[in-house]
């Protein structure tokens, strides 16, 4: 999707306006369905919908009047209400409840945030998938517990992360049948004002809402909040795994990756010389902000009995949070991987620096079929430590022992062997891979945007 159509921040679907717009959304979604199902006049439900738009309200006076009511959404209803002709404001919020208005307002909200994030999460694989393939072949070194481990194509670290955050946005669009579903059940969930035509005004709504119908509709259940907000954990976690280890490889003593920069921008406002990443350490610091909300989310997930407004309370600013965070979180990720540099001669330098040690399992495997995996393992090991203590290359202390001479007629033979260039595995075939598997997901995601169908009902 292209950047230009996005928003810069989703700050504006969770603000007070866009809120009370969400309410009036839902009312007049409840007024159409039960105008459909004979449950009021159409003629009110005619009235009740040319009055849905808050535009044509007096905002400053209904902040007011939710400031006095503490009620909000009784505020709405009133000034709803007064606005209809007739004896249409009567059949305002037929049955519903506060809550039930609420919680679907926040619901559409969300989903709104929701759809920017996987369109962001899109460009992000689509540039990932580019920076894949364009490094398939960039020699570079594999790191476990901090230290050199064997060779690899950047291209192949590139993969991991690409695997990775298609998973995230494969979890994300799984939660939606569960998340973007209305709850409408009336004061206590079990239909009361609605009696036998409850699921099916539920239903219908639903369907006018683009939303999934919940069969059990109590308003203590939040769950699907709770699995969404958990999964963009997982993303923000995804985010701070890569962006930490960017942030490592810019250091100066690897100085693998680095950040394109305007030349106005400061690293430091007493060390002139300096020169410090800016889009990694704020991608860190939002993610880092967005994994923290899983937490509160889940305990704001556990009201009492049939309906506990403290935790209600607690969910709604969660969910604005949610939705604006992680589109900033998204956003982000997306700028940090167009201001990247990828210094291929320095990742060269590195992996050249003592190389033949990271090709000991190669050697290994080759003497194992002479001497058995176990006795090859101990022979290698040991050529290790006496390069290191007696200051010899580990070609020489390998070609101390017979049966690396058997195996290998010559040094030529064996120094071949210790070239790292040649020991990369599958690196450069499973970043090319990945990179087809990201653009795959790419036009997924856009498809599944761009459709904007109701999920499928779980």
């Amino acid at each position: 999707m292209n950047t230009r159509n996005l928003p810069v921040s989703t700050d504006d679907l969770f603000t007070s306006n866009a809120t009370w717009q969400s309410w009036l959304d839902v009312e007049g979604a409840l007024a159409i369905a039960q105008a459909e199902l004979g449950m009021i006049p159409q003629s009110a439900c005619d009235e009740i919908i040319k009055h849905t738009d808050l535009a044509q309200f007096d905002v400053d006076a209904l902040k007011d009047d939710i400031a006095a009511s503490m009620s909000p959404i009784m505020s709405t209803v009133r000034a709803l209400a007064a606005k209809c002709a007739g004896d249409a404001g009567g059949y305002v919020h037929w049955g519903a409840t506060t809550q039930n208005i609420i919680i679907a307002g926040k619901t559409l909200q969300l989903r709104k945030s929701h759809r920017f994030v996987l369109a962001r999460m899109a460009n992000t694989l689509a540039k990932m998938a580019d920076m894949a393939d364009q490094t398939a072949d960039c020699l570079t070194v594999a790191r476990t517990n901090r230290r050199q481990a064997l060779p690899i194509t950047f291209g192949y670290k590139m993969a991991g992360w690409i695997d990775e955050f298609q998973r995230c946005a494969d979890r994300l669009i799984g939660t939606e049948p569960r998340t973007f579903m209305l709850i409408f059940g009336g004061a206590a969930g079990a239909m009361h004002s609605y009696g036998d035509m409850g699921q099916k005004l539920a239903d219908t709504m639903a369907k006018h809402l683009g939303l999934t119908a919940s069969t059990v509709h109590s308003r203590a259940t939040n769950d699907g909040f709770a699995e969404y907000v958990a999964m963009l954990g997982m993303f923000a976690v995804a985010c701070e795994r890569m962006g930490t280890e960017l942030y490592t490889l810019m250091s100066n003593e690897v100085d693998e990756i680095s950040e394109i920069q305007a030349a106005n921008v400061v690293g430091s406002s007493t060390m002139p010389h300096k020169f410090n990443p800016k889009y990694v350490v704020s991608l860190l610091t939002a993610a880092t902000r967005l994994r923290n909300l899983v937490g509160p989310t889940m305990e704001a997930c556990r009201p009492s009995h049939e309906g506990d407004a403290a935790y209600n309370f607690r969910l709604y600013e969660l969910i604005d949070d949610a939705g604006t965070l992680s589109y900033k979180v998204a956003s982000q990720l997306e700028t940090l991987l167009d201001h990247l540099k990828i210094n291929q001669d320095r990742m060269y330098e590195n992996l050249m620096r003592d190389p033949a040690p990271l090709v000991s399992e190669k050697i290994m495997m080759h003497l194992a079929g002479i001497i058995g995996r176990q006795t090859a393992h101990d022979l290698v090991h040991h050529a290790i430590v006496d390069s290191r203590d007696s200051g010899i290359s580990f070609a020489e202390a390998l070609y101390k022992h017979d049966d690396v001479r058997t195996c290998y007629a010559s040094r030529d033979a064996l120094d071949t062997a210790l070239d790292p260039r040649h020991y990369t595995g599958r690196s450069a075939a499973i970043a090319r891979d990945t990179a087809a598997s990201a653009r795959t997901h790419v036009t997924h995601i856009s498809e599944h945007i761009a459709q904007g169908k109701k999920p499928v009902q779980p």
